[in-house]
């Protein structure tokens, strides 16, 4: 019993024995940190949990005893000071807690009606309490806004606390356990407070340390969701960084076991020509060289395809792993559909030497479909076909127009505001069995997008364009016919400033 009530006294005196003082010092350096964590990673739950700790942390501060600013709370100046904040920091202090739990619960992608209600309350009550708060300040005597505080506010107050509450519970996020927990320990010690002081106007200092230890716990578990959240998308990254990797080096492999067959089949070629005399088997010479060429140039196209294909797959996977993330797992179904029908295209292509330019413009769209998502939509991709260009009939390599899309809409379209434009255009060519074909965006244009990428570890070349390049290469090598493509920065005559980027590429007609 003595043990018991020496427990007792310490916690009736946390104003002055350090209790408070600690809770006080927790919620400042919570202030501090997550502050800077705002300005690192640009998440408005960091800024909104940030602010509010410091909001509490300062309406503690009139409560503590004995240390260096306890005189001032004391003197005319503070009892002042005092009034003149205290109603504008509860009403800051609910706004700030209620956005944080919408923000870092994603309550207004999954119940926008309800979120939409809130605002509305959150608007009108806002407009009210200021107004009264004015009159109060204006004359001394108005006792209006305590009349509105404590029969309006507070009530309607639990009402939306309890909606926002419910609507955590519903979620399915790791979180979730740490922010519902720490809003029921909140709710519990407003309770507790109420009841315990409920004769009293003001909060009795015997029972404020409910009132610390529950502010104190409820931070905590705020803050290890927090922590837990940017642990599970450091997490994502991490595993979406190894499974590049694997890729690459799986790349590798490939590339190092054709280029081992390449070498083994030129040297038994080498060797089968030079036992050849050149008089008696002059003609079959020429056809093991040819062979050899075609034989040798399939080969690295395959190799090239091989790199390709999971290079382009893997930018692809980036375009729905948010939804995945996000928890939303309608819009995640719908792109998972087009994702496999662009991984049935391209694995269909990726066995092919050649595919149709109408099957190209077909894996080119769903494509552009899925990027354009990380766009909100708002990427308009439109493709304009010449009425005397067959599309069926003309035959390309697989996947090459992707690259150049790719470049456009990352380097071009990523960072524009306002209207997102991507056409391609296909017409025929000025020289004879000439196909034209002009991918054309309204981006920031390359010199823009060199000044934002000046440090980025990704500013060489793109992988894409070189393999495209050697791929149209060997392609037109074995039909004897040229290819060229011509990157334009397009611009404003007058002004000089950057239009978009213009890609042109001639290809030769194959039927």
């Amino acid at each position: 019993m003595e043990a018991s009530g020496s427990v007792l006294r310490f916690l009736e005196n946390s104003s002055e024995n350090g209790l408070g003082f600690l809770v006080v010092v927790v919620l400042f350096y919570l202030f501090i940190f997550f502050l800077i964590q705002y300005f690192q990673h640009k998440k408005l739950f960091f800024l909104l949990y940030s602010l509010y700790t410091f909001v509490v942390g300062l309406g503690l501060l009139r409560f503590i005893k004995g240390v260096f600013f306890s005189g001032f709370f004391e003197s005319t100046a503070g009892r002042a000071f005092i009034r003149f904040i205290h109603y504008p920091s509860q009403l800051l202090g609910t706004l700030l807690f209620t956005y944080f739990i919408i923000n870092i619960m994603k309550l207004g992608k999954k119940h926008p009606k309800s979120i939409k209600i809130i605002n509305h309350y959150y608007v009108i009550t806002s407009i009210i309490y200021l107004i009264l708060w004015a009159v109060q300040v204006a004359s001394p005597r108005s006792y209006l806004i305590d009349y509105f505080h404590g029969f309006v506010y507070i009530p309607t107050g639990y009402v939306v606390f309890f909606w926002v509450f419910f609507l955590v519970y519903k979620q399915k996020m790791v979180i979730k356990k740490y922010i519902f927990t720490g809003m029921l320990v909140l709710g519990v010690t407003y309770l507790l407070i109420f009841v315990s002081t409920i004769k009293n106007i003001r909060v009795n200092d015997d029972y404020l340390y409910i009132l610390y230890i529950g502010i104190l716990i409820e931070s905590l578990l705020f803050a290890l969701a927090i922590g837990l959240e940017q642990k599970l998308v450091y997490d994502e990254n991490t595993e979406i960084q190894k499974k590049y990797i694997s890729q690459l080096e799986e790349n590798q492999i490939i590339k190092d076991s054709i280029n081992r067959t390449l070498s083994e089949e030129l040297a038994q070629t080498k060797t089968s020509v030079v036992e050849l005399t050149e008089e008696a088997n002059r003609e079959r010479t020429e056809k093991l060289t040819i062979a050899f060429e075609n034989k040798f140039s399939q080969l690295r196209l395959d190799a090239l395809r091989s790199q390709m294909s999971p290079h382009f797959i893997f930018n692809a996977m980036n375009s729905i792993k948010s939804y995945f993330i996000e928890n939303e797992r309608e819009k995640a179904i719908y792109f998972l559909t087009k994702f496999s029908k662009l991984i049935r295209n391209i694995l269909e292509s990726s066995r092919k030497e050649q595919i149709t330019l109408a099957e190209e413009l077909k894996i080119l769209e769903v494509y552009v479909e899925i990027e354009s998502n990380r766009f909100k939509n708002d990427i308009q991709f439109l493709i304009n076909v010449d009425n005397d260009v067959d599309t069926e009939k003309i035959m390309v390599p697989p996947l090459f127009l992707q690259p150049f899309v790719e470049n456009a809409i990352w380097h071009g379209l990523l960072t524009k505001e306002g209207e997102k434009l991507l056409t391609i255009n296909v017409t025929r060519g000025n020289g004879p069995k000439t196909i034209e074909i002009q991918i054309k965006d309204n981006g920031i244009g390359r010199e823009a997008s060199k000044l934002k990428n000046t440090k980025n570890v990704f500013k060489k070349e793109s992988l894409g364009l070189v393999l495209t390049k050697d791929r149209l290469d060997l392609f037109t090598k074995k039909l004897g016919k040229p290819h060229s493509y011509e990157i334009r920065d397009l611009t404003e005559k007058k002004s000089g400033q950057s239009r978009g980027t213009l890609v042109v590429i001639h290809v030769p007609e194959v039927g």
